[in-house]
């Protein structure tokens, strides 16, 4: 698996990290009289490097959003959705203040060309950052736990029936992993992680991510007209309602205590199987340890 990684990464992906590093700058200073196409760019190359990037480190397009697992994550993909979103726009906006009112906001020794964010957009952030963090830590408690092995032979049975390959499916005690990144599915957002719910709909995980997603293009369009209309200097970010973020601190809640929730059944044995090494013969159902 090393060997592949190290071969995944070609002269092509430092080629595109160059175009990002010097090419958008440039792209951006020539669109610099109009802030809203200088954010499209941004969040368009921010979403390119971050594919390209993915690709590079794991041969997947969707590198940068699957975990050690093989799989898709939500709280990875929300914390990226929501950094490319405001980082970019950010950018545009301090783009816009240098080069149309440089010496004006220069001077300003408190805040100079930078726009100011709100403080419930920091919490937003908390609350992704919370999630990132808190999930792997919830996650690394059920390796220790023995899967059960009828429930897991169901599990993989039904995942057969939707398209899955269950030769590359295997277990870290009462967690479902990948044997390859390419595995991954975009389902993963909102199905379960474990042995017993594997094969259906998450409802928290879908809610987080039916909020996540709403609350993007709320904030987008209200980033959207800020720079749009900018006529002056960009002093301020729009303030994210306390309602939609009061809705998406529960959702985060309800997520964080569902993956902590116990979702399969208990085995007797004591060690996990980890998933077939690619190319090497496996059972249609790996066995449980």
């Amino acid at each position: 698996m090393g060997d592949k990684k190290k071969t995944n990464w070609t002269p092509w992906h430092n080629l595109s990290w160059a175009a990002f590093l010097i090419g958008l700058p440039m792209a951006a200073w020539c669109l610099s009289g109009n802030p809203l196409k200088v954010w499209w760019l941004f969040m368009a190359a921010s979403v390119a490097i971050l594919f390209i990037t993915g690709h590079g480190i794991t041969g997947s397009w969707k590198g940068a959003l699957i975990d050690n697992r093989n799989v898709i994550s939500l709280s990875r993909f929300q914390m990226t959705a929501w950094t490319i979103l405001v980082l970019s726009a950010f950018a545009a906006a301090t783009f816009w203040n240098i080069f149309h009112g440089g010496d004006q906001c220069l001077a300003d020794p408190k805040q100079g060309c930078l726009p100011g964010l709100p403080e419930t957009l920091w919490l937003l952030m908390g609350f992704s950052t919370a999630s990132l963090v808190g999930s792997p830590l919830i996650l690394n408690g059920k390796k220790n736990l023995q899967a059960d092995p009828a429930e897991m032979q169901r599990t993989f049975a039904l995942l057969g029936s939707q398209g899955y390959d269950t030769a590359g499916l295997g277990n870290q005690g009462h967690l479902v992993v990948n044997s390859e990144p390419q595995q991954a599915r975009w389902s993963d957002l909102f199905t379960g992680e474990e042995t017993g719910n594997f094969a259906h709909l998450d409802l928290a995980r879908l809610q987080l991510l039916f909020f996540t997603l709403i609350a993007l293009l709320s904030y987008g369009v209200l980033l959207g007209h800020r720079l749009g209309s900018a006529t002056e200097l960009i002093k301020e970010f729009p303030v994210l309602s306390e309602g939609l973020l009061a809705l998406i601190g529960i959702s985060h809640t309800g997520y964080l205590a569902s993956k902590a929730s116990q979702n399969s059944k208990s085995g007797e044995a004591s060690n996990a199987v980890q998933p077939p090494e690619a190319g090497t013969d496996a059972d249609e159902h790996p066995a449980v340890g």
